[in-house]
């Protein structure tokens, strides 16, 4: 069977990546359930938290624009740099395309509430406050992961005001020059390409543009323009030697690009942080900053989220840096420096105030004239059927710098596409509120309207707004119950920008005769029944806004921190990202802030007298293989250390990973690394932060006599000491009856002053694993880095099983040859295959499903199909553990062997764990492999050989008639069939 060719003019690289299935070279298809891409383009930038060192020159916190910006410069002019980011590593393929997943991936904080609802690592993070929500990224990249990507530039008048301090509105030629060249290098904004598919959606804001316009007596094209975005329109290698695909129009940019062409964070300045040598961890939560004034550095308090790992209660760790840059965010940051407050920071009493939604807002036309593709698409089929909805934001609709207007009257309107994974969702809320909370603003139309309410079309007759405008800034953050800020901006939505906003979002839904339906939360069903007109933020601005001096502001003009109320500030103490916006910016803020956080940086290094080379680039080394499977599990142990002759308890609560399983298997050392901390008042009055773990499992000892478990780590403490931590379990060869928990469970410690094991003994002693910590272990052995959930089964019982296979080995008083069985891994030798390199020919099936035929050519005769039975695959005609397999016999009868796995073989992730039944392969599965095999051999008819439900599948193709029963030659059928009634005539 030939292979789709894509209809829309997408180069190879994108058309390879996205039909990585149909390549005949891959030996197995990606998941059917996600628009997957090859990760192999995509190095991950993130560390194991073991190689964390306990002290650095600069510690970058966050990594949005703010913090990538910072942490790529810091590291360019030859500092030695660590980055802290809360949220996890994301890598296109890796992103939420259901519902489902999407709702696993949301964290949610609500100012009444005492925890965070989620994963608090999740992507996308909502705060929930009476006035004001916010929807902000999570992970590496910030929110630029879920962004539209979008980079216009402020209108001139909102620099010029005069809260942003005398020394920056001094600086703006610098701003809007030398550091805007220094961000569009970089994250290189484009505009949609002429030459790419038309969008309807921009053809619908042209009607838009033009009501307006004549409403207004303003001039088309001053109005409506192409809005610059962080996107590539056709495949590129970058500076830092990341290849990117073009760009496909599936408009899935705000739930994370999976197909890699979005010149988010992680493509460009943290990257080249990495290359120049920065340590990037994730799912490091830092919660508070003090100074050590007898060092005059500062420590930066953290905790680290693991999965399982938070079974055991977290404890804050440390590590300390000259100089602590804050990327956190608007919420992030000024939420860290709140808590920081708490503990005794002395800052300025603004901190929290002057909190900016940025004037956002949202709305909707619903069943307009015009079809408009609303909502996102999977990938696959854009490039199949050329109909992209084009990315989540193209045009605007600019209503700033009227005659005659000011900045509360200003606004802008943008075409907003969401992502497929809110379809559901948005179509719920769409006909909901159509029948609750719509303004009928085109009642000529309701004819035409009820005739596509009929029909179902119209949902794909509207068209999402965003809108940015200027707020009151009068907002504030305050630290709630969980931890975490929230946002009291009591009246926020009753502002006269957010009316202005709405006005032109109903004259837009004229232009395309539907019914106009305001954000709910402002206008809708919600609004009313709370009596609030609440806002939706996705652009937090302030809460650590710049200022002459700590009376006005929270930091200076270049982003320092001030000492209380005063003009002195915290020496090495700096804010770079959207917390430090004094008031809202009107329009999407991301290409303000990265150049803000430009020139924050530049005269952060005049001011050191640090050089940031600009000019020469390094290329981050990629793997072009992908990943392997690496474990990791959680461990706490306790007991008692004689430090200086004085008994202490002691305790460490410590992850043990590895980043590759199979080769931790393999190494005759086992080793792994290990993270954590260690608790004992004898060391520390505060828990001892580890880094340089070193971690043996099973190891031989030098006499061989028995196995032994040996943990090495370096502690850093509050006070600024270290010590270095020796720990062994042996595992002595006892009979069965001695089963040695003892040994497994008890750990005997040494702890040596300095940084390593040559230094005076500090103490000694032993600590034990408890049945409760015991148990909680086993639940947080986690197998990552796997291509689905089948891999990580497999990998995690054969470590499981390996691990009881060494314990007998010890244990067992009978011998036992058990061999350490794990890919590859020593263990049974298979005898090779008396066959041919096979052809490989995968399949897509009209219903989505992914199929897989082998061809093995023999020689003329056939050709043969064989068919395997239920829960298993075609596989099971290529055993080697039989002198001669059916495969092999028929090759050796010169046959032309076609091995062919249906919907319900386990070769495929997606098929097994998706429901399907035998009709559903009889009406697609069966036809399609057999007018591939009659195709690419050029005969008339084929052989079958089908087994059990591949029987039954066949024949009910037959009788169905889906299966034309003149390409069939003849048909053995096994152990499962229909009844067969011969014909009376021969």
């Amino acid at each position: 069977m030939p292979s789709r060719r894509p209809a829309m003019g997408h180069n190879s690289s994108t058309e390879q990546l996205l039909f990585e299935d149909e390549n005949l070279n891959e030996t197995a298809p990606p998941s059917a359930k996600k628009s997957k891409v090859d990760k192999k383009y995509f190095p991950q930038l993130s560390l194991p938290l073991s190689h964390i060192e306990s002290q650095y020159d600069v510690v970058v916190i966050g990594s949005g624009y703010g913090g990538s910006i910072a942490a790529s410069r810091s590291a360019r002019a030859g500092q030695k740099v660590c980055v802290l980011e809360r949220g996890k590593e994301w890598r296109p393929g890796d992103f939420p395309e259901r519902e489902t997943e999407t709702i696993g991936e949301i964290q949610m904080t609500h100012n009444n509430q005492k925890s965070v609802y989620g994963d608090p690592t999740g992507l996308f993070d909502l705060i929930v406050s009476p006035d004001v929500t916010v929807l902000q990224g999570c992970g590496l990249g910030g929110t630029s992961l879920i962004n539209a990507n979008v980079a216009l530039e402020c209108e001139p008048k909102i620099f010029e005001d005069e809260v942003w301090p005398k020394e920056f509105r001094d600086d703006i030629t610098n701003l809007n020059t030398v550091d805007k060249s220094h961000v569009e290098q970089m994250l290189q904004p484009v505009t949609y390409p002429e030459n790419h598919p038309d969008l309807p959606k921009q053809q619908a804001m042209r009607k838009v543009a033009t009501h307006l316009a004549d409403i207004e007596d303003l001039n088309v094209d001053r109005i409506l323009k192409k809005t610059p975005l962080y996107v590539n329109f056709e495949e590129r290698t970058n500076k830092v030697g990341i290849t990117q695909p073009s760009c496909v129009g599936c408009s899935n940019c705000c739930s994370g690009c999976n197909v890699g062409a979005k010149n988010t964070l992680d493509m460009n300045y943290l990257p080249d942080a990495k290359a120049h040598g920065a340590h990037i961890f994730t799912r490091v939560e830092v919660r508070a900053i003090e100074k050590d004034e007898a060092s005059g550095e500062w420590c930066i308090h953290y905790i680290h989220h693991l999965p399982g790992g938070d079974r055991f209660k977290l404890k804050e760790q440390l590590v300390r840096a000259k100089v602590v840059i804050l990327g956190a965010g608007a919420l992030g940051s000024t939420n860290i420096l709140l808590q920081s407050k708490q503990r005794g920071l002395d800052l300025s009493d603004n901190l929290g105030k002057h909190f900016s939604t940025n004037g956002d807002s949202l709305g909707f036309s619903f069943n307009g004239e015009d079809s408009t593709r609303p909502v996102g698409r999977n990938p696959k089929h854009v490039v199949a059927d050329g109909k992209p909805p084009g990315p989540c934001i193209t045009t605007v609709i600019d209503m700033r710098g009227r005659p005659g207007r000011d900045l509360k009257e200003s606004y802008v309107i943008e075409d907003g596409t969401p992502p497929r994974c809110t379809k559901l969702p948005l179509k719920l809320t769409l006909k909901t509120e159509g029948n609750w909370s719509s303004e009928d603003v085109s009642p000529l139309e309701n004819k035409k309207q009820l005739v596509r309410q009929f029909k179902g079309t119209d949902f794909k007759h509207s068209m999402s707004f965003l809108a940015m405008s200027n707020d009151s800034g009068q907002g504030e953050l305050k630290l709630g119950d969980s931890g975490r800020v929230w946002v009291d901006y009591q009246g926020v939505g009753s502002g006269r920008n957010f009316e202005e906003i709405h006005g032109g979002m109903r004259k837009a839904t004229e232009a395309l005769k539907g019914d106009y339906i305001p954000n709910p939360l402002w206008g809708g069903m919600l609004a009313k029944l709370r009596n609030t007109k609440g806002v939706i933020t996705v652009h937090p601005l302030g809460g650590c806004g710049m200022g002459e001096t700590g009376a006005q502001g929270v930091v200076n003009h270049m982003g320092e921190v001030f000492n209380g109320n005063t003009g002195e500030i915290h020496e090495g103490l700096f804010v770079v990202d959207g917390a430090i916006m004094p008031r809202s910016l009107g329009v999407n803020p991301s290409l303000s802030i990265a150049m803000i956080a430009e020139r924050n940086m530049r005269l952060l290094a005049e001011k050191y007298g640090w050089n940031i080379d600009y000019e020469s680039w390094k290329v981050l080394e990629t793997n072009n293989k992908p990943l392997p499977p690496g474990i990791r599990f959680t461990e706490r142990m306790v007991g008692k250390l004689s430090v200086d002759n004085t008994m202490h308890h002691a305790e460490f609560t410590v992850t043990i990973e590895s980043q590759d399983v199979r080769s931790m298997i393999k190494d005759k050392q086992h080793s792994a690394s290990i993270y954590g901390m260690v608790e004992c008042a004898g060391l520390s009055a505060e828990p001892l932060t580890v880094s340089r773990g070193y971690f043996e499992l099973f190891s031989k000892s030098s006499d061989d006599d028995h196995r032994q478990m040996i943990y090495k780590m370096l502690l850093s403490s509050h006070e600024g000491n270290q010590y270095y931590f020796i720990g062994k379990k042996v595992v002595h060869n006892d009979s069965a009856l001695e089963i040695g928990l003892g040994d497994t469970t008890t750990l005997f410690v040494t702890v040596y002053h300095g940084d390593n094991e040559h230094g005076d003994v500090k103490a000694t002693g032993k600590l034990i694993i408890k049945l409760g910590d015991f148990m909680k272990q086993l639940r947080t052995l986690e197998i990552f880095n796997c291509t689905g959930i089948i891999e990580k089964f497999k990998l995690k019982t054969r470590f499981i099983a390996w691990f009881a296979g060494v314990m007998w080995k010890v244990y067992g008083g009978v011998s036992t040859n058990r061999v350490d069985d794990i890919d590859g891994a020593a263990g049974r030798e298979k005898r090779p295959l008396r066959l041919p390199e096979p052809d490989m020919h995968l399949l897509t099936t009209e219903d989505g499903k992914q199929l897989r035929l082998r061809r093995y050519h023999g020689g003329p005769n056939g050709p043969i199909v064989l068919m395997h039975g239920m829960g298993v695959s075609s596989d099971g005609y290529l055993m080697d553990t039989i002198d001669t397999n059916l495969t092999e016999y028929l090759v050796e009868k010169e046959f032309d062997v076609w091995l062919f796995d249906n919907r319900n073989s386990i070769y495929d992730e997606s098929n097994a764990m998706s429901q399907s039944d035998l009709d559903e392969g009889a009406k697609y599965d069966i036809p399609l492999a057999i007018d591939t095999i009659l195709q690419v051999t050029d005969k008339k008819d084929v052989q079958v050989f089908a087994h059990c439900a591949s029987s039954v599948m066949f024949f009910a193709s037959l009788l169905a008639g889906y299966l034309d029963k003149d390409k069939i030659r003849c048909i053995v059928a096994s152990q499962a069939t229909f009844r067969t009634v011969p014909s009376a005539t021969i």
